[in-house]
């Protein structure tokens, strides 16, 4: 148990093509202090742009951990169940993570899916409010924040903010402490991070 671990939850907001999922995915690859990234892959996504192959049974989760990346596609292991298969992820993510070292991050995109409206799975709870003492973190990306329960965003310790359209959208990210004439007018690739607990700023583009 790693106890005096930092919270950290993650929550990159924009619209397609902004640079969210380009950001999350560099970010993955390119923190070498992570021992393992867990991604919840429903649209085969990660998998295509990371150039490596999926997981897609316990033991190939297991396998892949040890390269330090598990790419997990529900497809073959829950057909038609993406709900089941998100709670089945989340609760192997933790207890892999319990049970390993290090530092270790879950991405997960449009988590909103998997989520009722006003609560959410218990073993997604259970990465959220205890997974720092396991060394695990959070990530999610959506173009929908408001559509995010609650208990996501009020975990939230950064917020990596790309161009948003919407005013339901914009009263979230917000929220958050993100300026919304400034969001709305992102160019592709631009963003602005916020830090959810001191306030500090970054801003930065990708291309």
């Amino acid at each position: 148990m790693q106890l005096e671990a930092r919270r950290s939850v993650t929550l990159l907001a924009g619209l397609s093509g902004s640079g969210k999922s380009t950001f999350a995915f560099r970010y993955l690859v390119a923190d070498a202090g992570l021992s393992c990234r867990y991604v919840f892959d429903a649209d085969s996504e990660a998998s295509r742009r990371l150039g490596l192959p999926p997981a897609e049974s316990p033991e190939e989760c297991v396998c892949a951990a040890d390269d330090g990346f598990v790419i997990f596609d529900p497809h073959r292991l829950w057909p038609g169940n993406l709900s089941g298969a998100f709670d089945w992820f989340c609760g192997w993510c933790f207890a892999h993570a319990s049970a390993t070292p290090g530092r270790k991050v879950l991405l997960v995109d449009e988590a909103w899916r998997y989520c009722a409206p006003n609560t959410i799975p218990a073993p997604l709870s259970a990465c959220l409010q205890t997974g720092r003492k396991a060394g695990l973190g959070m990530m999610f990306a959506t173009q929908r924040p408001n559509r995010l329960n609650e208990a996501i965003t009020n975990e939230t310790t950064e917020l990596v903010c790309f161009r948003l359209q919407g005013e339901n959208a914009l009263k979230r990210v917000a929220s958050l402490g993100a300026d919304t004439d400034e969001v709305s007018g992102l160019a592709p690739g631009q963003f602005v991070a916020v830090n959810c607990e001191t306030g500090g700023e970054l801003r930065g583009r990708l291309w």
